[in-house]
């Protein structure tokens, strides 16, 4: 389910952002991402992402980052080492899988990940694991 479709874009305070390969929804500890079918998520569109996070949230704002993934599209898995807890503005992030090759995927991504990394078969699931960190509590 995209973000926008759902009951928590009516409950949640958030604003939207569109790039060239995918919408993003910055919310106060969370942003969620639908990238467009067909992308190859790199390290290119990845400082793209950085960039523009920190220039909302600012330099030392921690966040969680949700993946919903609604399309299909590709992703480097080398991308989730970049990340590690302790020198970075993501501390967690979850992945929304809608179908099972994505689950699959996900698994894979998570042997990858330094930090924290749920694999969810919501959004709500999602959402709600992200409000509930301990980093934001």
């Amino acid at each position: 389910m995209y973000f926008e479709d759902s009951n928590f874009s009516k409950q949640l305070k958030y604003k939207k952002v569109s790039l060239d390969f995918g919408t993003y929804y910055l919310l106060d500890d969370f942003f969620i991402i639908e990238m467009n079918e067909g992308e190859h998520f790199n390290w290119d569109k990845l400082n793209i992402l950085l960039d523009s996070l920190r220039d909302y949230y600012g330099k030392h704002k921690t966040l969680a980052y949700i993946a919903n993934r609604v399309n299909s599209y590709s992703i480097d898995p080398v991308l989730w080492s970049y990340f590690d807890k302790d020198d970075s503005i993501l501390v967690a992030a979850s992945i929304v899988s809608y179908r099972d090759s994505t689950y699959l995927n996900a698994n894979i991504e998570k042997q990858m990940a330094k930090i924290p990394l749920k694999r969810a078969h919501s959004l709500g699931e999602a959402i709600n694991w992200a409000q509930r960190l301990e980093e934001f509590n």
